[in-house]
This record gives C-alpha cells, sequence and structure tokens, in this order.
C-alpha cells in the first residue's frame, strides 16, 4: 500500500482486518490515502478555475483588440476605457491570487499588538462612507459604548479584513440598501457584525462563501466584478488571529457575516 501512495496512486486502500495496532495503523492509512486524493482533487479544481478566471479577461482584451486592428471597431476613448477596465480586473484579480497564495504559506507579516479593534473598525467605516453614499446604500453603525475589550491583533490587516467585507457589500447591496456594521462584546471574546440588504444567498450556498472562486451565480455574481476572493482572503486573515468567520442570513435580506476574535 506504502508503495503504491508514493507512486502517487491515491486511491489505494488496504483492508482492516485486525483491531490490534496493525488494524490502526491500516485504518490511519486509508484515512491518509483519502486525504492525499482529496488535497490532490483540490489542488487540480484549483488551478483549473484559476485558468478559467484569467481565461476570460484575457479573451475580452483579445478580442477587442483584434477588432480594433481589424477596423472592426475605432479605436475610440471609450474603446480604450473598455480596454483599460478589463486590464484592470484582470490586475485585481492577479492581486488577490498573490495575496491568498501568500497568506496561505504564512508569508503575510502579522505585527500583532494589544489594540482596540473597534477604533479599526471605526476609521475603516468612516473612510467608506462616501462611496456608499454615493451608490445609495446607507451605512448604519455607531461605536460601542464599551471601549475597554482589547484583542492582540495586527491593525494593518484589520483593516483589510473590514475593507474586503465593506467592499463586498458594496459591490453586491442593491441600491438603495443598507449595511449595519455593530460590534457585540462578550466574555472572552468580541464579535463584529456586518449586515446588508438584498439580494441574499440562499442557505446552502451561505457556508460555501469562503471557498475560493466561489460566487453565487444568481444575484452577487461575477457581472458585479468580484473574482471570489475577497472572503478567502478574510477568513485567512481572521484565522490567521485565532478567530472565525461565518455568514448567515441578514434580517435586511442580503448577508450577515460575524468575526469572532479573542480578546487578551
Amino acid at each position: 500500500g506504502t508503495q503504491k501512495l508514493t507512486q502517487g496512486n491515491y486511491k489505494t486502500s488496504i483492508p482492516v482486518i485486525s483491531k490490534d495496532e496493525l488494524g490502526q495503523l491500516s485504518k490511519n492509512f486509508n484515512t491518509l490515502a483519502h486525504t492525499l486524493a482529496e488535497n490532490e482533487k483540490s489542488r487540480q479544481q484549483w488551478i483549473a478555475d484559476i485558468s478559467h478566471e484569467l481565461r476570460t479577461p484575457l479573451a475580452v482584451l483579445k478580442g477587442e483588440i483584434e477588432a480594433i486592428q481589424d477596423g472592426v471597431r475605432q479605436s475610440t476613448p471609450s474603446a480604450i476605457a473598455s480596454l483599460h477596465s478589463e486590464v484592470e480586473h484582470l490586475s485585481q484579480l492577479v492581486n488577490d491570487l498573490y495575496e491568498l497564495s501568500m497568506s496561505d504559506i504564512g508569508a503575510l507579516s502579522y505585527k500583532k499588538e494589544k489594540l482596540y479593534p473597534g477604533e479599526v473598525l471605526e476609521d475603516t467605516v468612516d473612510s467608506f462612507r462616501p462611496v456608499f453614499a454615493q451608490k445609495g446604500i446607507n451605512i448604519l453603525y455607531s461605536p460601542t459604548e464599551d471601549n475597554t475589550y482589547f484583542c492582540s491583533a495586527d491593525a494593518k490587516r484589520l483593516k483589510q479584513l473590514f475593507s474586503n467585507l465593506l467592499k463586498n457589500s458594496l459591490r453586491y447591496t442593491d441600491a438603495p440598501g443598507t449595511l449595519e456594521v455593530f460590534e457585540e462584546p462578550a466574555a472572552g471574546h468580541v464579535l463584529l457584525h456586518f449586515r446588508d440588504s438584498a439580494p441574499g444567498v440562499e442557505p446552502e450556498e451561505l457556508k460555501k462563501l469562503f471557498q475560493r472562486l466561489y460566487r453565487v451565480e444568481a444575484s452577487r455574481n461575477r457581472a458585479s466584478g468580484g473574482a471570489g476572493l475577497g472572503l478567502s482572503i478574510c477568513q485567512n486573515i481572521v484565522s490567521a488571529h485565532e478567530g472565525t468567520l461565518t455568514a448567515a442570513r441578514s434580517p435586511f435580506g442580503g448577508v450577515w457575516i460575524t468575526i469572532k476574535l479573542p480578546l487578551c
């Protein structure tokens, strides 16, 4: 069995014929083989998804450039603007992929210190108010009166986390809409909530929101400009702070994202 496994045959399994140490070893071997098979499947799917994501904007760019070269389309300011938009989308996708890969291998530096996360949250929300107002989305946020709780965290990474969640709501919430952000200190941890209005996500899809390159194919889709990586990056940042990130249905009709961070 181990010889087959070292040759890359991850579908290998061996029969468990006893309940002693060798039987336990057989069970562990089969578990290992199954884990390796799933990891290989995930790796192949990841490569296929990346290829698909890169192929789409490149195909659009190629088609538009060839149309200009053939004289089918004129090189007007609007045509250049369309090309620039596709380049921007491609650039953002590559940057997100790089950032996600760096966080996966732990290469993102975290300079943790004792801080009040509500202050970082308030500053980030305030910086987004103009763009939310421009789109017609109202941000409901009032800092909690309990500003005595502290976390061991990296302020720069927390701002990146909050920014990604705010961008997610800005991109996918219909106007006129609402985003409610609030803090909920509790014993041993703090909850930071982001609840937006419609469109929502079906219950069976909520658990998949943090998967890489996953996008809901209905209302929250690629047409809105997302690459499906922002929430995966959020997941990595929260995990690096020994916290959890969950999604539920929002009472406003959208998605309810909750960050749970331990207190220090």
